[in-house]
């Protein structure tokens, strides 16, 4: 019986005995079993019998009371008396092994999902974009609840004043454009702030201030190296940046590594509720900078081409600029505006350069200043820069000044004029042989000092190399939009030959018969003609005039040469040197000029003919055609004429439009018309438009309801002079606004920079893998 008793008993009890309990494993066994015991009588008292059910009770109670009193001997049978009968009468309610294991993992995998959630949570860098400060690769913990806690799986952010978002942190978040992926990158502005990017310049302007912070960078000598650490990058430089205090090292490709990346340049301004970012990879981001969502958005430029406005103005060269604005993120809004290249002969800038000239440097200069109109005095260099008030100045009279003397030291004369139009000034470098002539716009020349200044720029530069043609002798100014025309002598346009005596003396003027013609020369037959006129006779006023021969002809002598100049409407100018050994009088000249005339109309029309001007039997026996003079450079004249134009807002017309306005397209087109004074209806451009006359032009507002959409358009006074070209824009826009394929765009680009306050994950706090950075911090 005995044998049998020992065999009854419960193995869990032998197990007991075998193996007695310490205080801390009954205290834990009773506090289990007691709730255990409470929660089955509380939910399933009735299934149990009452006998049962009344020495659950007294034996909890048992338990309950030796663990108050702390008698850890007798607590242990008492919890395995209860647990036997909790065991015996309601192993129903018992919960199963696997049903404790499966909740001990709920229990476990929701405390790892709450810590991951909103304490700290692991990422693995996927790119570059953050290098140098993070690698591709690179094991980080995220600090999730240093902004707030964000309940899971959306996007609300609980106890916010946790800690605030600052300037420089590296934070997590959920790409706004697929918030399926996870980025990571530095807070740049912050909402209210606007960022100002111009290549390797980033700027700030907080909120509230009214001026923009350039960050403040320098440049450090280490070199860049790749992801793995060990291969030097080359063309890349870093640099410490410094925003709100803080110091972070961001990366720039240099030299030709920059080839085919996009320079990035404009301003942004950070809505309410978001953030732009940036990586500090700057050149190899994909970043606020970069981003854009693919919509359907409106093409105001569809309405209104250039095309478009060369038809319907005077005007031909435009360009379009689409103003940065946050209105522009709506992609059924859009606002473009065209300025004209307007063009402005106060801009204007010319230069003529004539190099060791056939007639001689002082006959050309005679002639230039001869042909200058409007007041004109001789001056030197120094007198005008002396004379000046601008180098009156402390900061003028230094190198700035001495400079522009040292240029005019090689002027041998100078003369300015003055017109309506602008300044002229010709020089004479007789040193050179050459001569200079430079005519400046009223607008770019206000005063003869600068017309000198740029004169003085132009000899500075001809003084270095002399074989330099005009256009890189004169430039405009940077700020400025020219249109060049640049003409030289071909040696097309000039013909030269002479005959000598036979067995006379060919330094000698009276042995030598020459002709020198110019078919159509740039600088004007006049000058031509006056300038030859010069070369033959000391006082041009002693010429006397050939009727005989021409409108146009004139006549110069001396001991040793009977001169003819003649100047024909076609454009042919020839100077004739006729020796006294041939002719002896004048009339022998003009007789040999009557021949010489009779070609001129051959040598208009074909080049070839200019040779053809004078032949050796017009000369006579015993003349020898000399040999002929080697070729004259090409530039022996030549011209640069920058003509000057203006982009202003005087010249231009913007165009603004809304696809499907919620108001409505006649409450929207109203409520635009009553920003203008003076609004008044107009339904010659579409029914329920309206038009108004602005200060600074006209005004136009108008629906189109089949597409859908308001547009309004303003042209400045200078493109449309009139209220009918105005409306002629705008009827042409009407027009084109009836097929939304013109100016709807189903897939296009927009910019898409700012990140969400709520999909903010939280800060990149430390490294932990590699091993070799671990736990360094991330700043």
């Amino acid at each position: 019986m005995a044998d049998e008793q020992e065999q009854d008993q419960d193995p869990a009890k032998e197990r007991s005995a075998e193996r007695p309990r310490n205080q801390r494993q009954v205290r834990a066994a009773a506090a289990i079993l007691s709730k255990e015991a409470r929660r089955i009588l509380k939910k399933h008292a009735s299934r149990i019998a009452k006998a049962p059910a009344e020495a659950i009770h007294s034996s909890l109670a048992e338990v309950e009371r030796l663990r108050e009193a702390k008698e850890w001997g007798p607590l242990e049978g008492a919890t395995e008396e209860l647990d036997e009968l909790l065991h015996t009468h309601a192993s129903f309610a018992r919960k199963s092994a696997l049903r404790e294991t499966f909740e001990n993992i709920t229990v476990a995998v929701l405390v790892a999902l709450g810590l991951r959630s909103c304490v700290y949570e692991p990422f693995k860098i996927p790119s570059g974009s953050m290098m140098p400060t993070l690698r591709a690769g690179d094991h980080i913990f995220v600090n999730k609840f240093v902004y707030g806690i964000q309940i899971p799986f959306t996007n609300t952010v609980v106890g916010e004043s946790l800690g605030e978002i600052e300037r420089g942190d590296v934070m997590v978040f959920r790409y706004p454009i697929d918030e399926r992926e996870d980025f990571i990158k530095r807070v740049m502005g912050l909402e209210g702030d606007t960022i100002a990017v111009d290549g390797d310049k980033v700027s700030i302007k907080r909120a509230g201030e009214d001026e923009f912070e350039v960050l403040e960078r320098n440049k450090l000598a280490e070199s860049c190296y790749d992801e793995t650490g060990e291969r030097v990058v080359p063309n890349c430089a870093l640099y410490e940046e410094t925003l709100d205090g803080r110091v972070h090292v961001v990366r720039y490709m240099t030299g030709d590594a920059r080839l085919g990346v996009q320079r990035r340049k404009g301003e942004w301004t950070v809505p309410e509720g978001h953030l732009l970012v940036m990586g500090d990879n700057r050149n190899q981001s994909h970043d606020s900078l970069a981003w854009t969502r693919t919509v359907e958005a409106v093409n105001a430029d569809g309405l209104l081409t250039i095309k478009d406005l060369r038809d319907l103005t005077s005007e031909r060269l435009f360009s379009l600029v689409r103003p940065e604005s946050s209105l522009l993120e709506d992609p059924s809004y859009d606002h473009v505006v065209y300025k004209a290249d307007h063009r402005s002969p106060s801009l204007d800038l010319e230069l003529e350069v004539w190099r060791q000239p056939a007639l001689g440097s002082a006959a050309i200069y005679g002639g230039a200043v001869a042909a200058l109109g409007g007041e004109r005095e001789e001056r030197t260099f120094a007198d005008v820069v002396e004379r000046s008030k601008r180098y009156h100045k402390e900061k003028n009279k230094g190198e700035r000044r001495e400079r522009l003397l040292r240029a005019g030291e090689s002027v041998t004369a100078m003369t300015l004029a003055k017109d309506d139009l602008g300044l002229t000034a010709v020089v004479h470098l007789a040193e050179a042989d050459a001569v200079l002539r430079m005519r400046c716009g009223a607008a770019a020349c206000r005063q003869k000092v600068d017309v000198v200044e740029r004169l003085g720029r132009v000899l500075d530069a001809f003084g270095h190399n002399r074989e330099q043609d005009a256009r890189q002798l004169l430039e405009g100014d940077r700020a400025l939009r020219y249109s060049q025309h640049w003409t030289s002598r071909s040696p097309e346009r000039f013909f030269e030959r002479s005959y000598t005596r036979t067995k006379g003396d060919p330094e000698s003027r009276a042995d030598t018969v020459r002709i020198r013609v110019w078919r159509q020369p740039d600088e004007g037959e006049g000058l031509v003609r006056d300038a030859a006129i010069r070369a033959l006779i000391a006082d041009p006023s002693e010429a006397a005039a050939s009727p005989d021969l021409g409108s146009d002809a004139w006549l110069t002598s001396d001991d040793e040469v009977a001169g003819v100049v003649y100047a024909d409407p076609s454009g042919v100018v020839f100077v004739l040197e006729c020796g006294r050994r041939r002719c002896v009088a004048d009339s022998d000249a003009l007789t040999l000029a009557k021949s010489i005339i009779d070609r001129v109309p051959e040598a208009a029309r074909d080049r070839r003919a200019l040779s053809e001007m004078i032949v050796g039997s017009d000369v006579g026996d015993g003349w020898d055609e000399s040999e002929p003079a080697p070729p004259r450079s090409r530039y022996e004249y030549d011209r640069i004429r920058l003509e000057g134009t203006t982009r202003s807002s005087d010249y231009s017309a913007a165009v603004w439009t809304w696809l499907r306005p919620a108001q409505g397209l006649a409450a929207a087109t109203a409520e635009l018309a009553a920003a203008y004074e003076g609004a008044e209806p107009d339904d010659t451009v579409a029914d329920g438009g309206f038009y108004a006359l602005t200060t600074t032009g006209h005004a136009l507002v108008f629906g189109v309801p089949k597409t859908d959409v308001v547009i309004q358009v303003e042209c400045r006074s200078g493109l449309c002079e009139s209220r009918e070209e105005a409306a002629s824009i705008a009827r042409r826009m009407a027009e084109k606004a009836l097929d939304s394929s013109n100016f709807v765009d189903p897939s296009a680009e927009r910019p898409s920079p700012f990140v969400p306050r709520g999909n903010v994950k939280g800060r990149a706090d430390r490294i932990w893998l590699p091993f070799r950075r671990f736990w360094l911090p991330i700043r």
